[in-house]
């Protein structure tokens, strides 16, 4: 059984259901304007994936995958309001690993690219001519380009 902090079983058992209620594409709204829901707006919500949480500080980071682009949030107590880190936009299939936080919260690291195959091949989605890579990257928790 896997043991979370405090902070990271309230963040799973409030911010999570909230970010999914919250979901733009299924909000009260879009559900009154139309008269039968869609298909569409019941896979377009985003999935948290790998959540963790930083061991001295009361603050939470995630990879969300959100029709095929990858991006990296954290949220910091009380309110857990959650903010975006990175600004992959595009479906280029490129995979997001390994979240994790600073002990103090004020850096969030993953890794952006597959995990070589037997070959030591990267796959490479996008058919990017330079070929693909993985790559570990960090970035502030206040803000910033990663």
């Amino acid at each position: 059984m896997i043991c979370f902090p405090s902070v990271a079983r309230r963040f799973v058992r409030l911010a999570v259901p909230a970010l999914v209620v919250a979901a733009p594409s299924l909000s009260a709204q879009s559900m009154v304007a139309q008269a039968k829901p869609t298909i569409e707006q019941f896979l377009s919500p985003a999935s948290p994936l790998e959540v963790t949480s930083a061991r001295r500080a009361d603050r939470v980071a995630w990879m969300t995958y959100d029709r095929g682009m990858r991006n990296v949030y954290t949220a910091s107590a009380p309110d857990f309001r959650p903010v975006r880190l990175t600004k992959f936009l595009d479906d280029d299939g490129r995979d997001l690993t390994d979240v994790s936080l600073s002990d103090d919260g004020s850096i969030a690291v993953f890794v952006r690219g597959s995990a070589p195959n037997r070959q030591g091949w990267i796959a490479n989605p996008s058919h990017d001519p330079s070929g693909a890579e993985r790559v570990i990257w960090a970035v502030r928790t206040s803000g910033g380009a990663p």
